[in-house]
């Protein structure tokens, strides 16, 4: 049963965020058409710096399912319940205060990145947004108590109800009401759904009281303690898509920011779903650092070699689709969304790369260099971000936004390497070398292919084309020696069987 429901979540997170990815492309299509792409820039904006507030609570969250899972292995399910409510009881209203304190200065902010003739209409979605925020907060952690119980599966489909709901609404408000009605949509949405998990958590845990009142201060003290170790981490990570998406809107404009929120969304998705494949290996890692830390080194050149061979061709994969989707879910050709999805697809791709040291750091509670490396990221998309926005314009605020995400992640990388002894001639796995080739070649030939074709060829030329590149990217796929071990994996592989081989 215990295998059956670890299937279950993968399954389940998977095709979460693979549906998820897919409605979020039918929205988009559907508000660039109905309020256009500089109002989507705003909305893009306007929560981007409302998420500043978030960073008040994700140290202590990233605390809960660690937790919930001790108590409840324990089978000590008042524990469980104390402990939640007192994550309510000390998140929901710290975050609600500080919401509240941070309305003015997001309206400083606002006024100083948003055009004066869109300020108004900015100002006038900034407590939808606030409000938003909060209600995804709390979902957030109600679902780190279903996930710290193994009900993760709950948790997916709840993401997945989320996302079809706002399409729903949106379609129903967007027309008559413009942004607003897409900010009401989202906050209306978000605020049904804090109060499902609520009752679906209430059904699952049925010691939880209808409304949340017992405080526990050591319980506080634990979960903060080890919280406290993830807040520089997390904070500096989150800063940085608000930062970057305030100063293009500053030297680009709303128009260019709604497009880098395109390009940003359709990137980061697959990179989610490689990386929250790769994030069951943090509990593994926490058991081998106890029992046998000698199989770690083992255990991370496998981690590595699936996800370089997961990550190279998908990224090259959408860099050579970019111009389609660009045609499909902007409805034109639009350079400007090409261009960014190549810039992004790199520095995504070295995050990604870096990904299994960064969680093999985590699990062993090696968190120096993963520190460094993230502190790293943030400075440097603000200060080279404002340098180059100044002197050459959005784009290059772009640029250096890529750049600063693929500098902090080779730090780690490379800080990983260096400390474990690990040959940096593993880091191109001599099996991947002719789908490294290939995906290169591929990925290189598509920018300027695709202009030329835009001004020579029809559309279905285009798309011939881009089918005859994906098919010679993925002829390495198939002929790649993990491609089988990966489907094996899918159907027969458990957190025993991967300490079997890492061993």
């Amino acid at each position: 049963m215990r295998q059956r429901q670890l299937f279950l979540n993968a399954l389940t997170t998977s095709i979460q965020v693979i549906a998820s990815a897919a409605i979020l492309f039918l929205l988009y299509r559907f508000l660039i058409r109905a309020i256009g792409m500089e109002r989507l820039g705003i909305w893009s904006v306007v929560l981007a710096t409302t998420s500043i507030v978030a960073l008040a609570h994700q140290g202590f969250s990233t605390s809960i399912i660690k937790f919930v899972a001790k108590y409840a292995a324990r089978e000590n399910f008042g524990e469980v319940s104390t402990l939640i409510q007192t994550v309510v009881l000390s998140i929901g209203p710290a975050v609600a205060l500080i919401a509240a304190g941070f309305y003015p200065l997001a309206r400083w902010v606002l006024a100083l990145v948003v055009p004066r003739a869109h300020f108004a209409e900015a100002c006038a979605i900034l407590p939808f947004a606030l409000v938003c925020l909060w209600c995804n907060i709390m979902q957030g952690i109600l679902q780190a108590g279903l996930a710290g119980q193994q009900w993760i599966t709950l948790c997916n489909y709840l993401e997945l109800g989320g996302s079809l709901s706002y399409l729903l609404l949106a379609f129903a408000l967007v027309p008559a009401h413009g942004l607003e009605g897409l900010a009401v949509a989202q906050a209306l949405q978000a605020a049904v759904f804090v109060a499902l998990s609520w009752i679906l958590l209430r059904r699952k845990l049925p010691q939880l009281p209808l409304i949340p009142h017992r405080w526990n201060r050591n319980l506080f003290r634990e979960i903060a303690a080890y919280g406290l170790h993830f807040q520089l981490i997390t904070a500096s990570q989150s800063l940085r898509e608000p930062v970057a998406k305030a100063l293009i809107a500053k030297f680009g404009g709303l128009a260019m920011t709604g497009l880098y929120d395109l390009a940003s969304r359709w990137v980061v998705t697959f990179r989610e779903l490689i990386v929250q494949a790769n994030q069951v290996l943090v509990p593994t890692v926490s058991n081998l650092q106890e029992r046998d830390a000698q199989s770690l080194p083992a255990l991370y050149r496998e981690s590595y070699r699936m996800v370089f061979f997961l990550a190279v061709p998908t990224f090259a994969g959408l860099v050579l689709l970019a111009p389609l989707v660009s045609r499909v879910w902007i409805g034109r050709y639009e350079p400007m969304f090409v261009e960014f999805v190549c810039i992004l697809a790199v520095a995504w791709l070295v995050n990604i790369l870096s990904n299994s040291a960064y969680v093999i750091d985590l699990g062993t509670g090696a968190l120096r260099w993963v520190t460094i490396g993230c502190i790293s990221t943030a400075a440097l998309n603000a200060g080279l971000g404002y340098l180059v926005g100044h002197y050459f314009g959005g784009v290059a605020v772009v640029a250096a936004s890529a750049f600063s995400l693929a500098f902090g992640y080779v730090l780690i990388l490379v800080a990983y390497h260096l400390a474990n002894h690990v040959p940096f001639v593993l880091l191109l796995p001599d099996e991947s070398r002719e789908l490294l080739t290939s995906s290169a070649i591929c990925a290189a030939i598509c920018l300027p292919l695709s202009i030329f074709l835009r001004a020579h060829a029809s559309g279905w030329v285009q798309v011939a084309v881009a089918a005859v590149l994906l098919a010679l990217l993925l002829i390495p796929v198939w002929r790649h020696p993990l491609r089988k071990r990966l489907l094996q994996w899918a159907f027969s592989r458990t957190p025993s069987t991967i300490r079997a081989e890492a061993s």
